[in-house]
């Protein structure tokens, strides 16, 4: 795809040239498109902190694990993403740009299979959990949950190959657009129907956009993978995607895990303080697709840890500042939920003890999309050190929440976060991004930062007895 169509690729056929000429300049202003993914994700955040007003704690409980579902379904691309930031920036340095757009539309294509093929398996799996009564949700929200996110991940398959050609603009509006559906479809569904109508609000509205962005960005049958192709794709991607996949499941495991071990009230009650945090290290972690590109390609065009300075100054700002935020949700978290969330005020102790391990977390999601880009080892980020930290995150839930109940639960966390994020600034050392001392004070700096905030914790607690 050329240049010129690039440009023109969001907003760039309305019914009138004038109308054209206004939308293409407003869109092209760089405070607009720079704004619009931060003021999206911040109204999703927002949105994700309020739902629990609609729904009992009970009824949240199931809502939680129901919509795992729908952030499995939305990354369970095979690495086709990764693959695009691989590969077509590599094809466009080395003027290669038939290569490129053959690249991409491959991966357009493969992003349809594997959509077709993951809600079909997820559907035959929940349809036999239902039948042996293993299902804490209803059949059709599961359904429509899996659904959604399968759909969410065939229509980014455009924003991907936007990203990797550096079309900024163009994957703003596309990502900005598909968060929308977070924003708007996901609680008036709710309102209107429940679980059940939350999820067939999100399924209807990507559905939509799945047309209109491969309208805008189409799948060319001349393009189309063989079979075998689409194979080899797919298993190139694996290791990309199984970070990915790892890294989504324990950003929620702590929920499934805690599903076992408590009833169903208690539960709800953890599930809320487990919301909130994956939705700060979501909100936070998704900004760094404005970060990342940029410096991998740097670390691809510089010397050996040329960028370990840049790095260690980046890292403890960012730690720093999330720090300071969770502090303020500490202090204030006791007033803010008996305002807006009456009936979850028994959520307050295990929200605070989760809001310690948001600055640790939100780094390691900072450092996971570098390590998959430029690491020597992308595979062992998703076969060891992700599986060990959801096995270090069981480990603690089950010695921890029997004792300490949901407090426990949730300083599980901690003792899985910090061990990830060393294991994580290993693998840049390894793939000599990061020199020695700079890996130790990152680390120091978030193992201070968890630390403080426990600290406050614990002074608040003093205050108050």
């Amino acid at each position: 795809m050329s240049t010129a169509s690039e440009a023109r690729s969001i907003g760039a056929q309305p019914t009138s040239r004038s109308l054209s000429q206004a939308v293409a300049a407003f869109l092209s202003n760089p405070v607009v498109y720079g704004a619009f993914i931060p003021t999206i994700t911040l109204l999703n955040a927002v949105v994700g902190i309020l739902l629990p007003a609609l729904m009992t704690p009970r009824v949240f409980g199931e809502y939680s694990l129901a919509s795992t579902l729908f952030q499995y379904g939305l990354i369970f691309d095979c690495g086709t993403g990764q693959l695009a930031d691989r590969w077509i920036p590599a094809a466009l340095a080395r003027h290669e740009y038939g290569e490129a757009e053959r690249l991409g539309q491959n991966l357009l294509w493969l992003r349809f299979y594997i959509a077709f093929a993951v809600f079909s398996l997820a559907a035959v799996a929940l349809s036999v959990l239902a039948s042996n009564g293993s299902l804490p949700f209803s059949l059709p929200v599961g359904i429509l949950s899996a659904l959604a996110g399968t759909l969410y991940m065939a229509s980014l398959g455009p924003g991907f190959i936007y990203r990797a050609r550096s079309a900024r603009r163009n994957y703003a509006f596309a990502i900005g657009t598909l968060s929308l559906g977070l924003v708007i479809a996901r609680p008036a569904g709710m309102l209107a129907g429940g679980l059940v109508g939350s999820f067939l609000a999100l399924a209807v509205w990507y559905l939509v956009f799945v047309c209109f962005f491969h309208w805008r960005m189409p799948a060319r049958a001349a393009f189309r993978p063989a079979p075998r192709t689409a194979v080899m794709l797919t298993l190139r991607g694996m290791p990309f995607f199984a970070t990915s996949f790892v890294w989504a499941f324990y950003v929620t495991a702590n929920r499934w895990f805690a599903s076992r071990l408590m009833e169903p009230q208690p539960f709800g009650h953890f599930a809320f303080s487990a919301n909130i945090y994956s939705l700060l290290i979501g909100a936070v972690g998704g900004l760094s697709a404005f970060y990342y590109p940029k410096v991998v390609g740097q670390i691809a065009s510089e010397p050996a840890y040329a960028l370990s300075g840049r790095l260690l100054r980046d890292f403890i700002r960012l730690t720093l500042g999330v720090g300071l935020i969770m502090a303020g949700g500490i202090a204030l978290a006791p007033f803010l939920i008996s305002i807006i969330y009456p009936s979850y005020i028994g959520s307050v102790a295990s929200a605070r003890v989760l809001l310690t391990a948001v600055p640790a977390m939100v780094l390691v999601s900072w450092i996971l999309p570098i390590s998959l880009s430029a690491g020597r080892r992308p595979w062992v980020d998703g076969v060891i050190l992700y599986p060990a930290a959801s096995l270090i995150l069981y480990v603690a839930i089950r010695l921890l929440s029997p004792r300490f109940g949901d407090v426990g639960t949730a300083a599980a966390s901690i003792a899985s976060a910090l061990p990830l994020l060393m294991a994580l600034l290993a693998q840049l050392m390894h793939a000599r991004i990061v020199r020695l001392p700079a890996a130790l004070l990152i680390f120091a700096t978030a193992g201070a930062v968890t630390g403080a905030l426990c600290a406050l914790i614990w002074m608040i607690q003093r205050v108050h007895l």
